[in-house]
C-alpha cells in the first residue's frame, strides 16, 4: 500500500525558491528545538530531536517524503562546533534561537548576526536518503545524503 496525496501535490512545480541550491544554506547537523517539516501540510512540524532512523523529512525540492537512513547526536558548545570546522548560524525559532552548523562560511550573509557564543546543546545530523531540501522553521536548508 502506498502513500496516496491529493493531485496539486502529485503536480505542484518545484518552488523558484528552493530550485537554485548553489544559493542555498547547506546544513551539516541542526540543532535541538528547532522544528522540521515532516508532511505536506506547512503545520506539520517535528522538533528534530524527536525524529529518527527511518522516519520522513518532507522535501520541499519534490514535494514527498523522503526518509531518514541514519542519524547521529553530539553535545556541543559553539568552541567545539569551531574546534571540529563548523560555524554556526542561527536561525530565529518559536521561544528562541537554534543553530544550524555549516561546514563554509561562503553562504553566511551579513544579515546575520555575529552573536555566536552558546552553552553545550545536541546537535543533530541527519542522513537522508537522497538530497533533500528541508523546511526549518520556515526556512528551505539543503542536507546532503551521508557517504
Amino acid at each position: 500500500m502506498g502513500l496516496i496525496l491529493p493531485p496539486r501535490l502529485l503536480t505542484a512545480p518545484v518552488d523558484a525558491t528552493v530550485a537554485d541550491t548553489a544559493l542555498m544554506v547547506e546544513a551539516s547537523m541542526l540543532s535541538q528545538g528547532l522544528r522540521i517539516r515532516v508532511g505536506a501540510d506547512p503545520d506539520d512540524l517535528c522538533p528534530v530531536e524527536e525524529l529518527s532512523i527511518g522516519d520522513s523529512v518532507w522535501d520541499l525540492a519534490t514535494h514527498r517524503l523522503i526518509d531518514l537512513d541514519g542519524m547521529s547526536c553530539m553535545t556541543l558548545d559553539s568552541a567545539s562546533l569551531g574546534d571540529l570546522g563548523f560555524r554556526p548560524m542561527p536561525l530565529t525559532r518559536a521561544g528562541g534561537s537554534g543553530y544550524l552548523a555549516l561546514s563554509s562560511a561562503r553562504i553566511l550573509s551579513g544579515q546575520r548576526s555575529n552573536d555566536r557564543s552558546f552553552g553545550p546543546m545536541a546537535f543533530f545530523r541527519f542522513w537522508p536518503e537522497t538530497r533533500l531540501v528541508a523546511d526549518l522553521e520556515g526556512q528551505p536548508v539543503l542536507i546532503r545524503p551521508g557517504l
